[in-house]
């Protein structure tokens, strides 16, 4: 009914600022299939077969969901709370805030909030296997090189670049890091550690766009870009952000952001002018993806996934 009623403002010449769908009950659950129930979705990447993946936050889960609403489990479970490596029926998460998909190898990737690690679940012997690959769950702090003796400080968001890159954002040493070739290492950050020096505070998500990383700040509620082996530029945005919690590209040089602190969904473009493009029914917006002209928007307290498509 909503999408019918869109159309007819459309026709009539008029803007109807709704969402072409609206996946999910506002209370929170967890069920699968075409009436689903989540629990705080808080981050989401493109994944196989036209669907996205997204952090399910509460239910320590990663699942899937697709244009037609329909919701599947991939790996995790409301009582598969806590730490432990293995096949999907045995593996534990907790804290999981970022997820990336390698396609070419069919590889999910997390990290963990509260256990500090970087972990993989791939296919082993026709299931599902995850694995830790960076970090120590029984330590936090800071420290680079080997990748299990690295220490990370509440992870946030994972990207993978082209060169089998991993980028993580570690918010609670504000720094951006890179795990290649078993190694990690610091890319951009607050101190004289860091290759590349910025006023970062709680940077909470990122995205490429082309191939610079651009980077929400939630803590003080900036923009950046980060021209990787350059710099870190602030951008000069023509509008005050309250709590950019969630940020995504066209690849082309416009940015979506996750506005938390509003509860509108934002566009920017050219670095500087912002707009509003959403900014109804919305609690709490944690993040928010582009992807082939559709806009996915987790949204957090409204236990949500929600969808527009965009000329």
């Amino acid at each position: 009914m909503r999408t019918f009623l869109a159309t007819i403002f459309l026709w009539a010449g008029l803007s109807l600022n709704v969402f072409s769908q609206t996946i999910g009950k506002t209370e929170a659950g967890f069920v699968d299939g075409k009436s689903p129930q989540m629990n705080k979705p808080i981050r989401m990447t493109t994944y196989k077969d036209n669907a996205i993946l997204f952090v399910d936050f509460n239910n320590n889960a990663v699942r899937s969901v697709k244009h037609d609403g329909v919701v599947k489990t991939i790996f995790g479970s409301p009582e598969k709370k806590g730490y432990r490596d293995g096949f999907a029926d045995e593996a534990l998460f907790s804290g999981l805030h970022g997820v990336a998909y390698d396609k070419i190898n069919d590889v999910i990737y997390t990290v963990s909030a509260s256990d500090n690690v970087i972990r993989k679940t791939s296919n082993r012997d026709g299931k599902l296997f995850t694995e830790t690959i960076a970090g120590n769950q029984k330590e936090k702090g800071f420290k680079d090189g080997p990748a299990k003796l690295a220490l990370f400080n509440s992870l946030h968001q994972i990207l993978l670049g082209e060169q089998g890159e991993i980028y993580v954002l570690d918010i609670g040493n504000a720094k951006v890091r890179m795990l290649k070739n078993g190694v990690v290492s610091t890319i951009a950050g607050v101190d004289s550690l860091s290759p590349l020096r910025s006023d970062f505070k709680y940077p909470i998500d990122m995205c490429f766009d082309g191939k610079d990383i651009v980077i929400c700040d939630a803590g003080n509620a900036n923009i950046y870009r980060l021209i990787l082996n350059k710099d870190v530029v602030k951008l000069n945005i023509d509008t005050k952000l309250e709590m950019p919690h969630g940020i995504s590209s066209n690849n082309n040089g416009t940015l979506f952001i996750a506005d938390m602190g509003s509860n509108k969904i934002l566009k920017i473009e050219s670095d500087k002018k912002v707009t509003v493009i959403e900014d109804s029914n919305l609690n709490k917006p944690a993040a928010v993806l582009f992807d082939n002209k559709t806009l996915w928007i987790a949204d957090l307290y409204n236990h949500q996934i929600k969808y527009k498509e965009l000329k």
